[in-house]
């Protein structure tokens, strides 16, 4: 894209792979500065936005927050305090991906060794859906754990990190 060349809403979604919805969303809540407006009152982008835009969808594919995406974006450039903070948040990012990553591992572990089995078992279908059941049921955490653990609070000049889903990859690797 050339620098001199600006975008509108539609162009600039297009362009990152979101909807026009998601543009305005994240322009209302601050993750993107408010775009300039044509006579008509048509928002128009430039390269600067398409970059943040960019860096808001990388960063979400990471597994950050909005909340964090924006606390980031808010620190960028404000020296060491930033840097502990974006290293808090890395921090407890990895942790709970390395959490739900052994909770899918184990779970994929029991879904192959009841597979093994079934394979080897096909004239007993109704057991097979049975253990099925058991072994979704035996990797289901009771309502007071399925809630993430706080993040660290004891940062210079930060009084609370918000909390955040980890978003897993669909697929995980064999460890072959």
């Amino acid at each position: 894209m050339a620098a001199n060349r600006h975008l509108l809403i539609g162009q600039l979604a297009k362009e990152v792979g979101v909807k026009s919805d998601t543009v305005r969303f994240y322009e209302k809540q601050g993750l993107l500065p408010e775009a300039r407006r044509t006579p008509a009152g048509y928002r128009v982008y430039d390269e600067t936005a398409l970059k943040h835009l960019r860096f808001i969808k990388q960063a979400q594919s990471l597994g950050f927050s909005l909340q964090e995406i924006q606390r980031i974006l808010t620190l960028r450039g404000e020296g060491r305090t930033t840097c502990k903070c974006v290293l808090a948040i890395a921090e407890a990012t990895l942790s709970e991906t390395e959490r739900k990553l052994n909770e899918l591992q184990n779970f994929r572990d029991g879904l192959k060794r009841h597979v093994e089995e079934w394979g080897s078992q096909t004239k007993s279908g109704g057991k097979m859906a049975a253990d099925f059941c058991a072994l979704i049921e035996s990797t289901a955490r009771p309502p007071h754990s399925a809630a993430l653990s706080p993040r660290p609070t004891m940062i210079e000049g930060v009084k609370h990190l918000p909390h955040h889903t980890v978003k897993v990859p669909r697929k995980i690797s064999q460890g072959k």
